[in-house]
Formats: structure tokens, C-alpha cells, sequence
């Protein structure tokens, strides 16, 4: 239960950041774009201009933040499925050992 609350957190966080990288730059593009029509009485084609750049500097960098967070989410994955084989390897080794000791304790006894 705990496991799956943890993932679906770390998704939302990813789905969230990768709309952040998508809309920051648009928005940048955007308030550039205004400041510049408002106060450098520069030409009106400029918002067409810092946005079509906006979009694509944001889905270049959403792409890249999705392709890194997957990668990082199958190593940790990885390691989350190594680190489980271990504690049950250890568990099976102790409970082993734990056996053993009631053999050797039960024939003490006889």
C-alpha cells in the first residue's frame, strides 16, 4: 500500500514538472513579447515570433525531463526489486538459521 501511494505521488510530480518545463518558457516567450510591444514599441509580429520559440524550447526541454524521469524511475525500480530480493533472501536465511537452532536445542533436550 505504502509503495503504491509513493509511485502515484512521484507521477504526479513528474506529470507536474513536465508541464512546468512545457509552459514556463511559452510564458517567458509571452511576457517578453508583451514588454517589448508595450515599451520598446517593437513590431506586433514579435509575439508570434517569441512564442512559436517559446513552444519549441518547452516541448524540447519537456521532452528531455520525461526521457531522464523515465530513466530514473527504471533504475529505481531496479533497485527497489534488488533491495526486495535481498531482505527476502535474508529473511530466508534467518528463518534457516532460526530452524536450526531449534533442531540443535530439541536434541539437547533428548
Amino acid at each position: 500500500m505504502y509503495r503504491k501511494v509513493v509511485s502515484a505521488v512521484y507521477l504526479l510530480n513528474i506529470i507536474f514538472q513536465a508541464f512546468y518545463t512545457l509552459a514556463l518558457p511559452i510564458g517567458i516567450g509571452a511576457l517578453t513579447a508583451f514588454l517589448l510591444t508595450e515599451y520598446a514599441s517593437a513590431p506586433r509580429w514579435i509575439w508570434a515570433l517569441l512564442l512559436i520559440i517559446g513552444v519549441f524550447i518547452g516541448l524540447f526541454s519537456m521532452i528531455k525531463f520525461i526521457l531522464t524521469a523515465t530513466k530514473n524511475l527504471e533504475r529505481l525500480e531496479k533497485d527497489q526489486a534488488e533491495r526486495s530480493a535481498e531482505e527476502r533472501a535474508k529473511a530466508k536465511k534467518q528463518a534457516e538459521l532460526r530452524g536450526e537452532n531449534k533442531t540443535n536445542e530439541s536434541e539437547g533436550e533428548k
